[in-house]
């Protein structure tokens, strides 16, 4: 059986981990706060070179990185598909996933580590996050109407990055700008509410509540906070 070597409470674990619920992969979780400082278990390096979760355990060896994870899952465990049946169909969940990973997810993380720990960002960078993340969400609509999926008429890839990686960005504008930046992008409040009605995603959302205490208090223990 594979492995998935992370923690519950990582957005970049839960991506992998959806993607393998929905399509019935069995595999056994394994929790690793991982990282390539001296605090951390050096040898997580020979799972992940870097430190980062997560990491995928199977009968070949190791990857990390979750987009090569999710290729390899996709290729190992083909059926139910999480891309369209086209090349274009494949390029197009290909390019929102990214889009969201690049332009709302990359963007709202440099302020993450104040919304976790209940402090003010910096006024520069904060005004540099809203920047980016308005005009991300204005040219959101043009890849995505967020009718019955994010794209197409099947739950893929585009799915797992929307769903996994919006309402985070939701959260970071209202701790921090005072507004939600994704209120105007159409179709959307309805689209997340469906996501949120999916069990897996249920499964995700509770698994990561259940663990964030225990990954804070791994925080302080390392750290101090």
């Amino acid at each position: 059986m594979i492995k998935l070597h992370g923690f519950a409470a990582s957005n970049y674990y839960n991506v992998p981990k959806l993607a393998m619920l929905e399509k019935g992969v069995a595999f056994e979780e394994v929790l690793a706060y991982a990282g390539a400082g001296p605090k951390y278990k050096p040898e997580y390096l020979d799972k992940s070179p870097l430190g980062k979760v997560p990491a995928l355990e199977t009968p070949e060896g190791f990857i990390s990185e979750s987009r090569a994870i999710l290729e390899y899952i996709e290729r190992a465990y083909p059926t139910p598909s999480l891309l369209p049946a086209t090349p274009f169909g494949i390029a197009k969940v290909h390019e929102l996933s990214q889009f969201i990973e690049l332009y709302f997810e990359l963007v709202a993380r440099r302020v993450i580590p104040n919304l976790l720990l209940g402090t003010k960002p910096d006024p520069a960078v904060l005004k540099e996050v809203e920047k980016g993340l308005d005009k991300a969400a204005a040219a959101l609509p043009k890849l995505s109407r967020f009718e019955a999926f994010a794209y197409g008429d099947q739950f893929t890839l585009a799915d797992i990055a929307a769903i996994l990686n919006l309402p985070i960005v939701r959260n970071v504008g209202k701790a921090f700008l005072g507004r939600d930046p994704l209120t105007e992008v159409p179709g959307l409040d309805a689209y997340c509410a469906r996501m949120e009605e999916r069990p897996h995603v249920q499964k995700v959302r509770a698994d990561a509540a259940a663990n964030r205490p225990d990954f804070m208090a791994h925080l302080k223990a390392l750290y101090g906070f």
